[in-house]
């Protein structure tokens, strides 16, 4: 048997999105590596230079200095750094807990909050001045947390009041709080336009109502420039707005007719420049890149549902131009400031995410310089192709997903019978599995398992059930009628096509999935017993109403939960669908063994939903394993653990899923 490992699945690394320098002479981008973030610092031509990997530490986030060949290093051990790549220097800013920094744009100072109070700090003189103004409060931060006015006379920030996001503007001179919002909406993203004028993204009414709305802080007033309402199934748009290099507008991407695609707003209204049934987004959350002003770079699945190139959109004749389209996920573009190159992060069926350069002008087919380079190339064994397969669901539903086979490895023989099967199950659930690896780490990283596991003569299916993006929004708003119940008829449907193929033992199939892959897992134990032989279940919701008042405390405000307008109500109007979608209400039917794994430091999930989970099943004296890891987050991220959790996932396969010695048929 190929000697494929653990170690080779956890030796894969993910880089982030790219940034260049102002003079486009360096390219920067976070790379995940064994425990945490480096930053891989490259040349104009993609040439690899240092990767700068702090002392006892892990990058959390970076910005270039405008103007300037330095980069803000923000380290999650609470220090604030200034690097610059040319002579690999490193000095210390500030040693304090701080986030959400976000440079002026004459490069002298950093906006940043300290202890949840908005600093303002120079960084040549270290004067530091802590503005008197509404805290950054509880929820988790968004991309953009911070924006400069033009002038730097004005900053534009996100606090907390009412129980709900708001944003507020402070004369960085007086330190006055000269505007806030004051709804309760959810006011989020701020961006300036010209002129003084600050656009939000305004998320209302148990996120059934989007808008973008554009504010004058000096007069106070507001207009509505795009509105979406979806007072049934909810909003499923995301995406910050991107602001024109003029400041006269923004991009964004919106389903208003169906399909993710691009709009560009302006103060008199929106148009839609883009259209088909495709989706013109990378990622969940991505949003278009600036190309001067009057192009548009963007990823989009043109391709194909599960992959993803890179394209130009001229504004002035709406002429589409190819710029990435090599098979697999391109994603991440970000153009050079002198229009010559592009930056991306490309990821296929034989090679991992790698962060890539090229001419803007070259052929679309063609690979790009690599920064980074994949490790999969130094694997004992070669990736297995995965084969694309369309699910019938019970309700009539096709629904994609992916089939890796190990016959034709040397783990089994090629005419090998009743061999075992696992369903991944991904997060999000606005999320999607790829024709390849993922260039998220979260899910290359199952992909990844999954093809250790194939290498072990395990079939893999991964399934892209209802609820993910790439489908279209009708898809994507698949399971909010009844949150749970389509993902139980998905994944049900993904055993039921394990279990129809010759080479596969019927009783050997299990689920596996993290975050909202967990909550499927641990629902269709319940709701369907007879699917699978085996649950594992990572940081998975196992009770809505638990999970709901941790959340609106401390993830996201009441304004942007829809799960009230999707169930007819809050838990207390309407307790039935509350406890109808959560699994643990269903525990009482399971027939097969469950594992269950959580990080104690968790800001996705709470952690205790693990202990509902281990307080019920051992209620129920069922059959059950659990383990809980200290500190550890949603996603784990340090490589012992991870070592540890598939050590285990692997164990309980072999003992649940293999036919014992001498009980084989």
């Amino acid at each position: 048997m190929t000697a494929l490992s653990i170690g080779d699945v956890l030796d894969v690394t993910y880089p982030g999105p790219p940034s260049w320098s102002d003079d486009g002479d360096y390219l920067a981008a976070t790379v995940y590596e064994d425990d945490g973030r480096a930053l891989q610092f490259a040349a104009a031509d993609g040439s690899p230079l240092w990767r700068y990997r702090p002392e006892e530490a892990h990058v959390s986030a970076f910005a270039w200095r405008p103007g300037g060949r330095e980069c803000l290093v923000a380290t999650d051990d609470d220090r604030t750094l200034l690097v610059g790549p040319a002579a690999e220097t490193v000095r210390t800013l500030v040693e304090a807990a701080e986030a959400g920094h976000a440079w002026s744009n004459d490069g002298d100072r950093i906006a940043c909050y300290r202890d949840g109070v908005p600093w303002v700090v120079d960084v040549e003189t270290g004067a530091a001045r802590a503005f008197d103004v509404p805290e950054r409060g509880p929820y988790l931060a968004e991309e953009r947390m911070f924006a400069w006015s033009d002038d730097d006379s004005l900053l534009a920030y996100r606090f907390v009041d009412h129980d709900t996001k708001q944003v507020g503007v402070v004369d960085v001179g007086t330190g006055d709080l000269c505007y806030r919002t004051d709804t309760p909406a959810s006011d989020r993203s701020p961006a300036w336009l010209s002129g003084d004028r600050l656009v939000l993204d305004r998320l209302a009414d148990h996120a059934t109502r989007r808008e973008l709305v554009l504010v004058d802080p000096h007069e106070g007033t507001e207009s509505v420039l795009v509105r979406e309402e979806e007072p049934e199934l909810g909003i499923v748009s995301r995406g910050a707005p991107a602001v024109s290099p003029a400041g006269d507008r923004f991009a964004v991407p919106l389903p208003l007719d169906g399909w993710d695609h691009l709009h560009v707003v302006d103060e008199d209204g929106s148009e839609q420049v883009t259209s088909g049934e495709f989706e013109d987004r990378g990622l969940a959350d991505s949003t278009p890149r600036w190309l001067g002003d009057g192009e548009l770079v963007f990823s989009s699945n043109r391709l194909a549902p599960e992959q993803r190139g890179v394209y130009g959109l001229d504004l002035d004749t709406g002429e589409v131009r190819p710029l990435v389209e090599t098979p697999g996920t391109s994603v991440h573009p970000a153009p050079s400031p002198d229009g010559e190159r592009l930056a991306y992060v490309h990821a296929d069926t034989e090679c991992s995410p790698e962060l890539r350069v090229r001419d803007l002008g070259a052929d679309p087919g063609s690979t790009g310089v690599r920064v980074t380079e994949s490790a999969v190339g130094e694997w004992p064994a070669d990736p297995i192709e995965p084969e694309r397969v369309v699910l019938e669901t019970d309700d009539g539903v096709e629904v994609p997903a992916f089939v890796v086979d190990p016959r034709g490895t040397d783990a089994v023989d090629g005419d090998a019978t009743d061999l075992p099967a696992v369903v991944w199950v991904h997060g999000g659930p606005m999320r999607q599995m790829r024709h390849g690896w993922h260039p998220d780490r979260a899910y290359g990283l199952a992909y990844t398992v999954h093809q250790y596991l194939a290498h072990r003569g395990y079939v893999g299916l991964l399934v892209n059930y209802r609820g993910g993006i790439g489908y279209g929004k009708a898809f994507r708003q698949g399971i909010a009628a009844d949150p749970g119940a389509e993902v139980d008829v998905d994944v049900v449907a993904a055993a039921e096509y394990l279990k129809g193929l010759d080479h596969v033992d019927p009783d050997a199939v299990a689920i596996w999935g993290l975050s909202y892959g967990g909550f499927a897992a641990l629902r269709v134990l319940g709701t369907t017993p007879d699917a699978f032989d085996l649950g594992v279940n990572l940081a998975g919701v196992a009770d809505r109403f638990v999970y709901e008042e941790w959340a609106t405390e401390t993830k996201y405000p009441p304004a942007e939960s829809s799960l009230p307008s999707t169930l007819g109500g809050t838990r207390w109007e309407s307790p039935e669908a509350w406890e109808a979608v959560s699994p643990v209400t269903h525990m009482e039917d399971y027939e097969v063994p469950l594992y269950s794994f959580h990080g104690t430091a968790d800001r996705y999930v709470n952690v205790e939903q693990l202990d509902v989970v281990v307080e019920e099943l051992l209620e129920l004296g069922a059959d059950f394993e659990f383990e809980y890891y200290p500190n550890e987050s949603h996603v784990f991220s340090k490589q012992r653990v991870w070592e540890r959790v598939l050590e285990r996932i692997e164990a309980a396969f072999e003992a649940e899923l293999r036919a014992p010695t001498g009980e084989a048929e």
